[in-house]
C-alpha cells in the first residue's frame, strides 16, 4: 500500500476539494463560476477510478488488481456518455456541457500519472531490495 501513496493522496485531495467546494456553493452561497462549472467532472474521475480497484479488489480478493488502460479508457467514455448525453436527455435539470470533456480527461489523466509514479516507486523500493531477495 506504500507505493500506492499518490493515488491515496490524489483520492484523499480530490474528495476533499468536491467536500470544500459543495460546502462553498451551498452553504455559504460563494459562486466561481469556472469552478462551478469544472472542478466536479475533474474531481470525479479520480474517486470513480479508485472505487472501481477498491471493489474490484474486494471482490476478487486481489490486493494487486489495478485496472487496465482500457478499463480506464473505457470508464472514462461511459463517464462522458452518463454525464453529457444520457443525463441531458433524461431531465431538463442538466445540460450537455462539451467543455466537461477536458475535465473528464484531465481528471483521468491525473489519476493515470498518479499511478505511474506510484509504479516508478514501487520499481524504486524493488531494486532496493537485497539480492537474495530477488
Amino acid at each position: 500500500m506504500r507505493q500506492e501513496r499518490p493515488i491515496i493522496i490524489l483520492v484523499v485531495v480530490s474528495g476533499l476539494l468536491f467536500l470544500i467546494h459543495q460546502y462553498v456553493q451551498l452553504v455559504i452561497q460563494l459562486n466561481i463560476a469556472f469552478l462551478d462549472n469544472y472542478l466536479d467532472p475533474v474531481v470525479l474521475m479520480p474517486l470513480i477510478l479508485y472505487a472501481l480497484l477498491w471493489e474490484r479488489r474486494l471482490i476478487l480478493r486481489n490486493r494487486n488488481s489495478v485496472l487496465s488502460y482500457t478499463d480506464i479508457l473505457g470508464y472514462f467514455l461511459i463517464m462522458v456518455l452518463i454525464g453529457e448525453v444520457l443525463f441531458p436527455v433524461i431531465s431538463n435539470t442538466f445540460t450537455a456541457d462539451y467543455w466537461d470533456i477536458p475535465a473528464y480527461a484531465f481528471g483521468t489523466l491525473s489519476y493515470v500519472l498518479a499511478r505511474k509514479v506510484s509504479k516508478v516507486r514501487k520499481l524504486k523500493d524493488y531494486k532496493s531490495l537485497p539480492r537474495e531477495y530477488l
